[in-house]
């Protein structure tokens, strides 16, 4: 049953892994050339699957006593790193990088509308008093917001910014007809989930990616105003724990305990939980690791395992600016989905305080593995000989 309720994301992580077992294989058997890095892409990506799956679980088996079976399942969220040579190993058998770009983009355009059309259909207010948990949770409710339905708000965000460069850059009327949908959808959902500091976000990673990092020769820029950024940040870090139990009196027990326990526990954290047993039923009621942000990743998964998730947030940016410099070089114009990861990131890297445990769930890991792919899908076709398959592939 617990399955068989979150089968969307069930039938995602199928399919991603038999697009993995395909790809690998066709790329194996078809592509001669040296560079192609099989091992590394393959075996380094399982390996990683793996430890991020089976070590939380057992060290919070370890913690609690509980079996380290449902809490492997419930990390399931990193089959999506599967993504990463997914990409890769399809582009080298073959595939086109803008056939992969575009079916990315499509799908997040396709994400926001359907929110919009099953906000339009479902009773919230029913479904939040539902007795099914998993309908229940669908729903959050506050006094000033009402009932919302929870959204796909990195789709949202592709579809309000990234959404009205792919309606110009549109080669059909039915095409462009799309994209105006996807703008309006997500604008609509923005509007529908009032998340202030999400979206604020998400504007001030906009506004810097004009600022700094749409051309190279706006790096200068950068390296002025970055420590000033810096020195912001750690004031807001500052400000939002030394005052956070004036305002939050729940979450800054969350960050307390939290801290408590890394003092004791700093190399491997908690672990992870899982549905039979939540770390809410042994910290404290209202105890909930993903509403602290970075302490949030720290508890769950160690200080060591923390660092390396910001380094790759931030490796991750670096890879798809210069990247899209690379693109622009050569084709005149941005990835559009790389755009979207930088304005999205460089929101996220702001506020990383809050945003950091968002990689350890399906949407961060799918948006690194998304950026790590295709940056390296179109580092390689920009640095070979170009055909319409590339040379070094061989089919008939």
């Amino acid at each position: 049953m617990y399955i068989l309720n979150n089968r969307l994301q069930e039938l995602g992580s199928l399919i991603l892994l038999v697009l993995f077992a395909y790809s690998a294989l066709l790329s194996a058997l078809n592509v001669r050339a040296a560079d192609l890095r099989w091992s590394w892409w393959v075996l380094s990506t399982i390996l990683f699957i793996a430890y991020a799956m089976m070590v939380p679980a057992f060290v919070f088996s370890a913690n609690t006593g509980a079996p380290a079976l449902p809490s492997v399942m419930s990390t399931r969220d990193f089959f999506s790193a599967l993504l990463a040579p997914v990409l890769y190993l399809t582009y080298r058998a073959g595939m086109k990088p803008d056939e992969l770009e575009n079916t990315i983009a499509v799908a997040l355009g396709a994400i926001a509308i359907s929110y919009i059309i099953h906000w339009a259909r479902m009773d919230l207010a029913a479904a939040y008093r539902s007795t099914d948990p998993f309908i229940q949770l669908m729903i959050t409710y506050d006094e000033w917001r009402g009932y919302r339905l929870k959204a796909p708000g990195l789709a949202l965000i592709f579809g309000a910014f990234a959404g009205p460069i792919l309606a110009y850059r549109a080669k059909t009327a039915a095409l462009r007809v799309y994209w105006v949908l996807v703008i309006g959808a997500s604008i609509w959902g923005l509007v529908l989930i009032q998340s202030r500091a999400f979206t604020a976000a998400a504007v001030a990673g906009f506004a810097l990616y004009h600022l700094w990092f749409a051309r190279r020769s706006r790096l200068p820029l950068f390296y002025l105003g970055g420590p000033v950024l810096g020195v912001l940040m750690g004031l807001f870090a500052y400000q939002f724990f030394s005052t956070l139990h004036e305002h939050d009196v729940a979450r800054y027990a969350t960050v307390k305990e939290a801290t408590e326990f890394l003092a004791e526990h700093p190399l491997l954290g908690f672990g992870k939980d899982n549905e039979t047993l939540r770390e809410k039923e042994i910290m404290h009621p209202r105890f909930y690791s993903s509403d602290v942000g970075i302490v949030g990743a720290a508890f769950r998964v160690g200080i060591p395992a923390t660092i390396f998730l910001v380094f790759m947030v931030l490796y991750a940016l670096k890879r798809a600016i210069v990247v899209n410099w690379l693109i622009v070089r050569e084709r005149g114009y941005s990835s559009a989905v790389l755009f979207f990861f930088i304005l999205q990131a460089t929101g996220d890297v702001i506020n990383i305080v809050l945003s950091a445990v968002q990689y350890l769930k399906i949407v961060g890991i799918l948006m690194l593995a998304m950026t790590i792919g295709l940056t390296a899908v179109y580092r390689h076709f920009y640095g070979s000989p170009r055909t319409p398959l590339n040379a070094e592939v061989i089919t008939k």
